[in-house]
């Protein structure tokens, strides 16, 4: 069996960056810029005024000085300020040429057309020319998650089309003879299927398209036909038949479509038995049925899977540091490498770590508050309450 880290160095080999696709902005967010964004001039491209007030010369702020004209956004003062003169200026207008500093507005008299400044010398409250960013300058590196501030800068600089990563399209098959949407009713040895809201909104929330999902019993003819009609997508899941069971048909409906199988076994708890296999650029992964072991698969392998393919970063998620509340939830010793859901909450500066004590992998109300996963040390019993332990944070 594959350890956790084999498998994904395994994944690795067989995946790529997906291709950019220009989009305008308003589809832009949360997506992964390709190509560095650059200032097309200087920002401020011009002094301007850091307040309301006037523009004048500091050498002649003693004196009463004459209001000559008014320079605001968009309507720059056309003339020059000599001594003795002022124009009345607004936050963000250009500073008319001879003047060297704005006073404000609270720190000024005025009297008609005649303004008598009322302090002493401070600040100019000028923004000069440039000193934001000059010309030429990188504005937004490529690689980076275009959010609200990026997409803002993006729009400044004249940017209307930015190149991103295309979305990873995903399409999820569903197995089972026994089950029945969430809006049915069970009867005899039936279940409602919740792994179809589980995987889309596991996929909703990595940013990934779901652009097919079916659901289809133990029958491999039947199930090879719904798949053949999927819509054309980059990674196909499947829930449940990813074992050696008489009605496991995950792996033989694999091969059937052409693809070929890296690893089907993990030395993992949960999600033991899960596939993972290619056709070209297309990948598969074949989920264990449980819920638990569906949800703590995605976390160590396809969120990082989806991540790499909108960004090129290969890093799985970051171990942070927390403190155990709870032992009491920790499964039972285990050959295998366990990753256990856990409830994750900030509380005093530090993560207070509370392992979930779900009855079984198929108890998808078990899963309920789960944001984290505790990599526990064989055996679990060393492990105490108030210990400092590292986990997996899964947003």
């Amino acid at each position: 069996m594959f350890s956790p880290d084999q498998a994904w160095q395994t994944i690795l080999t067989h995946a790529q960056q997906l291709a950019a696709v220009n989009v305008p902005l308003s589809a832009a967010l949360s997506r992964t810029l390709r190509t560095p964004i650059y200032a097309e001039t200087d920002a401020p491209p011009f002094d301007a005024a850091a307040m309301d007030g006037y523009a004048l010369q500091q050498n002649s702020r003693s004196a009463p000085l004459r209001v000559i004209g008014t320079s605001q956004a968009g309507l720059a003062f056309a003339g020059s300020v000599g001594p003795g003169e002022c124009v009345r200026i607004f936050t963000g207008a250009p500073v008319p040429s001879g003047a060297d500093c704005v006073v404000k507005q609270e720190e000024v008299t005025r009297s008609g057309e005649s303004v008598q400044i009322t302090s002493a010398p401070g600040p100019h409250y000028i923004r000069r020319r440039g000193e934001n960013c000059r010309a030429g300058a990188v504005l937004v590196a490529a690689g980076t998650r275009l959010g609200p501030p990026e997409l803002a800068a993006l729009a400044g600089a004249g940017c209307t089309q930015p190149s991103v990563t295309r979305i990873p399209r995903c399409v999820h098959l569903v197995t089972g003879n026994e089950l029945v949407g969430p809006d049915q009713i069970p009867t005899g040895a039936q279940i409602r299927d919740s792994n179809s809201t589980l995987i889309a909104a596991l996929l909703a929330g990595a940013g990934a398209e779901l652009a097919g999902q079916a659901r289809v019993t133990d029958d491999l003819t039947t199930a090879r036909a719904v798949a053949e009609a999927l819509p054309v997508h980059d990674i196909l899941l499947i829930s449940g038949g990813a074992s050696v069971g008489d009605h496991d048909i995950a792996r033989p409906l694999l091969e059937s479509l052409g693809y070929t199988l890296h690893f089907h076994a993990l030395n993992l708890r949960p999600g033991k038995p899960l596939v993972f296999a290619t056709r070209g650029e297309q990948l598969a992964f074949a989920l264990p049925g449980n819920p638990v072991s569906h949800w703590v698969v995605f976390q160590l392998f396809l969120a990082p899977l989806l991540r790499y393919l909108a960004t090129g970063t290969t890093t799985p998620r970051p171990q942070i540091k927390g403190r155990l509340q709870a032992i009491a939830g920790l499964p039972s010793v285990d050959a295998r490498q366990t990753f256990w859901p856990c409830r994750a909450e900030l509380g005093d500066g530090h993560y207070e770590l509370t392992p979930l004590p779900l009855a079984s992998s198929g108890d998808s109300s078990g899963l309920v508050g789960a944001n984290a996963l505790l990599p526990v040390p064989t055996p679990p019993t060393n492990l105490q309450i108030g210990q400092s332990v590292s986990f997996i944070l899964c947003p």
